[in-house]
């Protein structure tokens, strides 16, 4: 027994280094990549830097600024700041990711956060009840990834805003996108059912969402611990069947934010009013829009 457990700890730790190496590789492979890109565009003699003095006379002339000088210069070069979702991050791991408007990498941090949460705590449950040697190893080793992810979700923040890739969702009502982002939502309900709609400014519904969740979670927990308890397989049936209606509750929670979000204030952007006057002598047209 004992040389059992000599080597499957072993293995277990072999497992463990491993994707500590994964980690760190990926941590490399970003940093590198991204000094690369930040050498590359530095380096490039064909990009068009606007100083403040061709701003200035851009709009001191009589002419219209060219669309050209807001759209590749000026938008792009807004980002978010760094230490609200620094601090964010280092709070809930994918947070800052989310304020950085990088809803894919702050589902992937988010999740994998819960992930090994989840196994420290179940791992350390049943330690304290047997004592087995294994359950300790696997304490330890989902720890040292939960550390690991942990500082790499903070790196990944620092190494968006350095690159440049934390760009602020543009509100612009006569812009061809939503004013809400809509995958940011979805990220957003998806850490935590009921936000999304909150960012979507739907309050009603981020109570019906985050409550309608919340009761199909608690009735799964009773039902799980009345089947633990009695070992009724009646209780073990409602328990699967409340799973897959909060199944279907977050999926329609997750598709009402993205609808909701891509439609925010839709009755306002077309109700538009346009007016253009090229000249005092010249005639002057009107387009009036209301549905």
């Amino acid at each position: 027994m004992l040389n059992f457990y000599r080597k499957h700890s072993k293995l277990l730790y072999r497992k463990k280094y491993i994707t500590h190496l994964i980690l760190f590789l990926s941590l490399g492979f970003s940093i590198s990549l991204g000094a690369q890109t930040t050498d590359s565009l530095q380096s490039d003699p064909t990009l068009n830097v606007i100083s403040d003095d061709t701003l200035f006379t851009s709009f001191t002339t009589d002419t219209i600024p060219d669309e050209t000088l807001f759209e590749g210069n000026l938008v792009d070069t807004v980002q978010t700041s760094l230490w609200p979702a620094f601090i964010r991050s280092a709070i809930v791991p994918g947070w800052g990711q989310i304020e950085q408007e990088n809803p894919g990498r702050a589902v992937i941090f988010y999740g994998l956060s819960l992930s090994f949460l989840y196994n420290i705590a179940y791992n350390y449950y049943w330690y304290q009840e047997t004592k087995s040697y294994t359950r300790k190893v696997k304490l330890r080793r989902y720890s040292l990834l939960f550390l690991n992810l942990y500082a790499l979700n903070l790196v990944d923040v620092y190494e968006s805003h350095r690159r440049g890739d934390d760009k602020p969702w543009p509100q612009d009502m006569f812009s061809d996108q939503p004013l809400k982002s809509p995958w940011g939502a979805v990220a957003r309900s998806a850490m935590l059912p009921g936000w999304g709609q909150c960012y979507n400014e739907s309050y009603i519904k981020s109570v019906i969402a985050f409550g309608a969740f919340s009761y199909f979670v608690s009735r799964i927990y009773n039902y799980e611990k009345k089947y633990r308890d009695t070992g009724n397989v009646e209780y073990r049936d409602k328990r699967v069947t409340n799973t897959w209606y909060m199944g279907l509750t977050y999926l329609i929670i997750l598709v009402d934010t993205y609808v909701d979000a891509y439609l925010y204030r839709f009755d306002d952007m077309i109700k538009l009013t346009y007016q253009y006057i090229p000249d005092e002598k010249a005639f002057t047209f009107g387009v009036n829009i209301e549905f």
